[in-house]
């Protein structure tokens, strides 16, 4: 839910920000020019929804999943195209959130007091990832973490997923993730199968520079 009473004022905020990523786009790779529009953006979505909101956290993970070329390793062309790939991914998370706050202002979104679990939907007993799809309240580490968890059929193991996944999502959203406590998760997660490690991977590289030893 937006903090920030003059909604039209803050779709105008996020509307001036997508005015910018033509021009980022032509810029070096994740360089100062894109880390200040990434910073200045998120500062804005803070001031929108409050400081940590989901909101945030979606937009800093827009883009980033499989994308690695953020790597100094990886080579200018490969760069350049996740570059891409990932302001494409941004500035229709920012599209989204424009959609959002202008159905508020119409009056076409109702505040509710229905119960949602964790990923930001109705929590009904059986909520499939289509409806995980369809929400622009579920981030990115979200909708990863949901896929996996819904082709799990054994009940313990769905349960024993569910704990580990979204323990290890939300201590990736601290403010001072602890390394030894996103360890535990990671290991069962590698232990679980490579191609679900590698699917939460680029979210724990997003976020590695914030990690705490």
């Amino acid at each position: 839910m937006p903090q920030m009473e003059d909604l039209a004022a803050a779709v105008q905020l996020i509307e001036m920000q997508l005015k910018d990523i033509d021009n980022i786009s032509t810029k070096v790779p994740y360089g100062l020019e894109y880390s200040f529009w990434e910073n200045f953006t998120a500062k804005i979505i803070d001031r929108i929804y409050g400081n940590e909101s989901r909101q945030r956290h979606g937009f800093e993970q827009a883009g980033r999943e499989g994308c690695f070329s953020v790597f100094d390793t990886y080579s200018e062309n490969r760069r350049r195209e996740d570059f891409l790939e990932i302001l494409s991914c941004k500035k229709e998370y920012l599209e989204n959130l424009i959609k959002d706050l202008n159905n508020r202002i119409q009056g076409k979104t109702t505040e509710s007091s229905v119960e949602t679990n964790e990923f930001g939907i109705t929590a009904d007993i059986d909520v499939y990832s289509e409806e995980i799809s369809k929400s622009h309240e579920a981030s990115p580490l979200d909708h990863a973490i949901y896929e996996i968890i819904a082709k799990i059929k054994d009940p313990a193991l769905k349960k024993e997923a569910r704990i580990n996944l979204i323990a290890l999502r939300d201590e990736l959203l601290r403010p001072s993730p602890s390394w030894l406590k996103l360890k535990n998760h990671m290991i069962w997660l590698i232990e679980f199968g490579k191609e679900e490690f590698f699917a939460i991977l680029p979210f724990v590289v997003l976020y590695i520079r914030k990690i705490a030893d």
